[in-house]
């Protein structure tokens, strides 16, 4: 017994409003060859070939209820553009028809006749199961290529869906035999630029204890021996503006230079990276306002600047070491050099009280050491080590001998910039991480989308659609050089020739 031939359009079953009673599909699409004369030889130049319109008629009978069937079938028919189109024998393809209807249907008793013609202009036929592929291998990871196997005679015409990982500036597709070139965002976008700034690490006001080390630090090589000893003792002068300072509380004993020193670790910056290139301002007092032996005093006050193996960088140096006359002194050290000193002055005493009192300044940028005072003097100066890093900072305030100690000798606040200190700007880039690009024709129309959204702008106007030749071919993906690898899914029909 043969098996009753059905047929269904658009997803609306005709075989409950008719009977197949002739179908003649025939054997392909009629085609011939396209040529031009050729002026003097023998022969034409074969330039292509061209097809006509494949079509075929199907013969059917309406029986009973004619009125209502025909007008149901011409609902059902009633289409603007081609639909699928499927019968019982080819259960695993449909085509792409549109139905081209006589108008006359004979009608004899409670029987009618008639036939429709079914056009397919694209010629071919499609799987009705959908071929899916992607860029995840079988161990999971994602490569940088898709593998398509098109069972098909015909191209595959595929839709993209692309999920990125991170943000990505561009994604481009390429196929074996550059039939599918397809480009979406901006291949010359960056993630974001480096750039230097100089951040503080420290902004220490000696009001009170900030953590700096007790006589264990390092001072500079005024004389050989230098004793740290002594006791500190920490003074608010204004609340508000945090305004007071550290002095000397007891000095110690010592037949040279004693007295106590703190010593401050310095911070690395944000990256974990140490200073080499710095700036550091300080105020400090130094006079002998209040005294009634000025000219008896004499007094050490230095800052110095140690890396990371406990060697100087540089040290400043303010003294007064002549116990007969009010003398006040500036020295440099450069490792454990003196490369610099002023002697028998007084321009050196000074008072730093006040958030814009007067300030000394070193600053190191490669092998050059700046140190600038508040009476007009800078001078530069040359280091052998330029990759030093600097670690500590030593403050030390002396009396020498058993002489009469300066009556003011005290740091009030310092601070460290570092130099160089690396940061990143992100720049917003065309995908982020998490966006999906959903990318394919429908009909006549291309989309192109991101998260749901129109994103033609996106689609670089000279991209094809994305295909894929018969049997097996590769699709090749690129995508920013900062990015991670995106998942790119692929899925499409195959196409036969009818």
């Amino acid at each position: 017994m043969t098996e009753k031939l059905t047929v269904s359009f658009d997803g609306h079953d005709l075989s409950s409003y008719l009977i197949i009673n002739t179908l003649d599909r025939g054997i392909g699409v009629s085609k011939k060859s396209r040529t031009q004369q050729r002026n003097g030889k023998l022969g034409v130049q074969f330039l292509g070939t061209e097809s006509s319109l494949y079509s075929f008629p199907m013969g059917f009978s309406l029986i009973d209820d004619l009125g209502t069937k025909r007008r149901k079938l011409a609902e059902i028919l009633n289409v603007d553009e081609p639909k699928p189109l499927e019968f019982s024998d080819e259960p695993g393809v449909f085509y792409l028809a549109y139905p081209s209807i006589s108008g006359n249907i004979e009608e004899v008793l409670k029987v009618g006749k008639g036939t429709i013609t079914w056009e397919i202009p694209d010629g071919v036929v499609y799987s009705k199961a959908e071929y899916e592929f992607s860029n995840r291998s079988l161990s999971g990871a994602l490569q940088n290529f898709i593998v398509v196997d098109n069972p098909g005679t015909e191209p595959m015409l595929l839709e993209m869906e692309a999920t990125f990982n991170s943000d990505n500036g561009f994604l481009g597709l390429e196929n074996d035999d550059r039939s599918t070139l397809a480009l979406f965002g901006t291949v010359e976008e960056v993630d974001g630029y480096h750039y230097e700034t100089s951040e503080l690490l420290f902004d220490d006001h000696l009001t009170k204890d900030k953590g700096w080390i007790l006589n264990n630090g390092v001072t500079p090589p005024v004389t050989p021996e230098r004793l740290q000893v002594g006791t500190v003792t920490y003074v608010v002068e204004d609340v508000a503006t945090d305004e007071g300072y550290v002095k000397p509380s007891g000095y110690g004993t010592g037949t040279s230079w004693h007295g106590p020193s703190l010593t401050k670790i310095v911070p690395a910056d944000k990256n974990g990276a140490y200073a080499k290139n710095w700036r550091s301002d300080w105020r400090f007092d130094f006079n002998t306002d209040g005294s009634t032996a000025k000219g008896q005093e004499v007094g050490h006050n230095s800052i110095t600047y140690i890396d990371q193996n406990d060697e100087i960088i540089c040290s400043v140096v303010f003294e007064d070491n002549n116990p007969s006359y009010e003398r006040s002194d500036i020295a440099v050290y450069i490792r454990n050099q003196r490369v610099w000193d002023t002697r028998e002055t007084n321009q050196f005493y000074v008072t730093g009280r006040g958030g814009q009192g007067p300030i000394c300044r070193v600053e190191k940028i490669g092998n050059q050491i700046t140190v600038s005072t508040w009476t007009g003097i800078k001078k530069t100066f040359i280091t052998d080590n330029p990759d030093a890093e600097l670690r500590k900072i030593t403050w030390y305030s002396a009396a020498y001998g058993s002489n009469r100690p300066i009556t003011n000798n005290l740091l009030r606040a310092l601070h460290v910039y570092k130099h160089n200190v690396e940061n990143w700007r992100d720049i917003p880039n065309k995908f982020g991480k998490g966006d999906v690009l959903t990318y394919g024709k429908d009909g006549m129309n291309i989309f192109c989308k991101i998260n749901g959204m129109q994103g033609l702008q996106y689609r670089d106007p000279g991209s094809t659609i994305i295909k894929a030749p018969p049997e097996r071919s590769v699709i090749y993906l690129a995508y920013s050089p900062f990015a991670e690898t995106p998942l790119v899914r692929l899925k499409g029909r195959a196409v036969y020739v009818i």
